[in-house]
């Protein structure tokens, strides 16, 4: 890992550059969530959108605010820009927003670069990308002292995913044989400039798949056979391939909208979703 800082992208764009001010607006999206927390041993993955935060800010903040975070988590999402490398894990030793720097898990990433040959060190697909860097300020705001791991994925290819999401599950596994707990949060939005009825059928089609749990059902019914434009479908393929490898858990849909609920226009909007996945403990079901 390299001794940088990767600074932000699109503080002042997507979300408030004044850290005043983002962390009431965090907040109050957070405050928002329904009660109780799940504790952090309860869950195991997030989905979450990554859109400004005056749109898709209080499906985010329902989700991270229905948890507690563990103190690693890795954030998996897409690469918008196509720079750098198509599988790249972050090489800063820890990412800048204006409520300050957060480290990344070093121990987190050299599990993963062990765990599989596809990853590997690029800061260069990460520069510009607002994907991961959005949902940030909501993990520092839910807990301070996270460490993160930033892994961005942009090569539409199936076995890539898989590969990623097994090695996902390597890392994971090794990391918590030694104490602690890993959470995965993965950033996607779903359909994209639809009318607000099409678009939800389309949304409803990506996450009935995405609930379903079988990652190759997922990216062929989104990038293939339906062409939904979910642009995070990589991310949440390598997730759901990583789950298979890790105790068992069960999604549930927390909250979804549109860009339309922001300001009413609803000609021509973008569906969020926050799913979290939860232990199998905590649904009542028995691991096998």
């Amino acid at each position: 890992m390299s001794q940088t800082v990767r600074l932000p992208a699109v503080a002042g764009l997507f979300y408030d550059g004044g850290a005043r001010e983002l962390r009431a607006e965090v907040e109050g999206y957070l405050a928002s969530a329904t009660a109780p927390r799940l504790p952090a041993a309860a869950w195991r993955a997030l989905l979450l959108p990554h859109a400004g935060h005056v749109y898709s800010g209080g499906i985010c903040g329902a989700g991270v605010g229905a948890v507690e975070l563990p103190s690693t988590v890795l954030l998996i999402g897409p690469n918008h820009h196509g720079e750098g490398a198509g599988v790249a894990l972050s090489d800063a030793r820890s990412w800048r927003t204006p409520l300050g720097d957060a480290p990344v898990a070093p121990a987190l990433v050299e599990e993963l670069l062990a765990a599989e040959p596809l990853l590997r060190l690029d800061g260069r697909a990460h520069r510009r990308e607002h994907s991961l860097e959005v949902i940030v300020p909501f993990l520092q705001a839910a807990r301070p002292d996270v460490s993160m791991a930033f892994l961005s994925l942009g090569e539409p290819d199936l076995d890539a995913c898989l590969r990623v999401g097994r090695a996902v599950a390597r890392a994971v596994t090794r990391l918590e044989a030694g104490g602690g707990r890993v959470a995965l949060v993965v950033s996607s939005d779903l359909n994209h400039y639809l009318p607000r009825e099409k678009n939800r059928e389309q949304d409803d089609r990506a996450l009935e798949a995405l609930l379903g749990g079988d990652p190759v059902e997922l990216f062929e019914r989104v990038l293939l056979r339906e062409r939904i434009s979910m642009c995070g479908v990589l991310a949440a393929t390598a997730l759901l391939e990583a789950l298979r490898g890790l105790p068992a858990t069960r999604p549930r849909l927390v909250a979804q909208g549109d860009s339309g609920d922001a300001f009413g226009d609803t000609s021509r909007v973008v569906g969020y979703a926050a799913v979290i996945w939860e232990t199998a403990f905590n649904t009542g079901e028995r691991e096998n």
